[in-house]
């Protein structure tokens, strides 16, 4: 039987410390597509990556995985021979990469009877319909085709992976060894992969959006708080910041009601399906690795996106409030992310830009998607200022 190939849309930490690992392992041969010429280029020369996991000091290597830029003229067929199709781009470069992708799977379903699943890696609730926005702009007529011929579902992948790091060796990825990964059951199409079961590492769940909610409500939230508290206080790293006291001590609070909300949540729904038990500690553990060298400014990017109503810190925070519970832990969190203004994270400039035009109040109300009146805005903004101040003088 031939090797069967997965189509990769991205090479950053997720595609390379995570999905390409679990797709070799199963046997199936990698190809990254990237923007990023030197990553292609030290992916090609060595013939594969490397993924360090935390404590190990050891790197395991993965050939058969190879790279592409979105150009190359051999790309189009490298698709349209596909068994399957990834992506690990991030949610803000889902539409985008829909709109790119519309014309080649257009090609793939006229030139193919097999029907294909695109497995989406990108850690949102949204991920299927941002790029299905992307694949209809471009090719209305798709949309008869996803659900029959083309499943489109999201993946819930609880592996940290810190680094990417170009090496004399080649492309070395930093993750720790956490290989849970539940993908979208009823939006993928049966009879291809992964609902074939030749992928062993992926899940089939029916109730997926539980899965992917309690990833980023319960893991998520408290990752975010580390973060946020973190940079404030100076650290560099999630190690450094939940090594201290009051930091950690925020963090098991606000993933304490982190899942107070998720427990809400999950009563409101008569579907849902018990979900495994996490831990608080062993969540903080799973942040505080001192082998991922995890960068504070890494977990904490793109603060905009990480206060969106339907992410990590206002949904916990608008279910707890439904359930009655005042989530001051979480109106912290969001205080601090409010404030974030580290230099480098474009993002993150422009949402203080923005505040100093307009006010916290009403940036945070938008971003949101909240009554500038709404409960959690009161909370956040009570907090937001004293983090504003640390922030300024960062």
């Amino acid at each position: 039987m031939a090797e069967r190939c997965c189509v990769v849309l991205g090479a950053g930490r997720v595609a390379g410390g995570f999905v390409a690992p679990l797709l070799r392992a199963a046997g199936w041969r990698v190809v990254l597509v990237c923007r990023n010429t030197q990553v292609r280029d030290a992916v090609n020369e060595h013939s594969g990556i490397s993924v360090r996991i935390a404590g190990d000091g050891a790197d395991r290597w993965f050939d058969g995985v190879t790279a592409m830029g979105t150009h190359e003229p051999g790309l189009r067929r490298v698709l349209l021979d596909a068994d399957l199709v990834a992506t690990a781009v991030g949610p803000s470069s889902l539409t985008t990469v829909g709109r790119w992708l519309g014309p080649l799977l257009t090609d793939r379903l006229a030139s193919s009877s097999r029907p294909i699943n695109l497995v989406l890696f990108e850690n949102s609730r949204r991920a299927q319909e941002l790029l299905t926005l992307g694949l209809f702009d471009q090719r209305p007529g798709l949309a008869a085709a996803v659900g029959r011929r083309v499943g489109v579902g999201g993946a819930a992948v609880w592996r940290t992976v810190s680094r990417r790091d170009l090496t004399p060796d080649g492309v070395r990825f930093t993750a720790d060894r956490t290989d849970e990964c539940s993908v979208d059951a009823m939006a993928l199409v049966r009879g291809a992969a992964p609902m074939d079961g030749s992928v062993p590492g992926l899940v089939p769940v029916r109730s997926f959006d539980d899965r992917i909610t309690e990833k980023l409500w319960l893991f998520n939230a408290g990752h975010a708080a580390a973060a946020y508290l973190g940079w404030h206080a100076g650290c560099a790293t999630m190690s450094q910041a939940l090594d201290r006291p009051e930091i950690r001590s925020a963090t098991v609070t606000a993933i304490g009601e982190a899942l107070l909300g998720f427990d809400a949540y999950l009563a409101t729904r008569p579907g849902s399906v018990a979900v495994p038990h996490r831990t608080i500690e062993g969540l903080i553990d799973h942040y505080a690795h001192p082998g991922l060298e995890d960068p504070v400014t890494r977990v904490a990017r793109e603060p905009r996106r990480k206060l969106r109503i339907d992410d990590r810190v206002v949904g916990p925070a608008i279910a707890c409030l439904a359930a009655g519970v005042v989530p001051l832990g979480l109106a912290e969190v969001a205080a601090a992310a409010l404030a974030y203004r580290a230099q480098g994270d474009q993002q993150a400039v422009d949402l203080q830009r923005e505040i100093e035009l307009v006010g916290a109040r009403e940036i945070f109300a938008t971003i949101s998607s909240l009554d500038p009146r709404d409960d959690f805005v009161e909370l956040t903004i009570e907090r937001q200022a004293a983090y504003a101040a640390l922030g300024t003088r960062r």
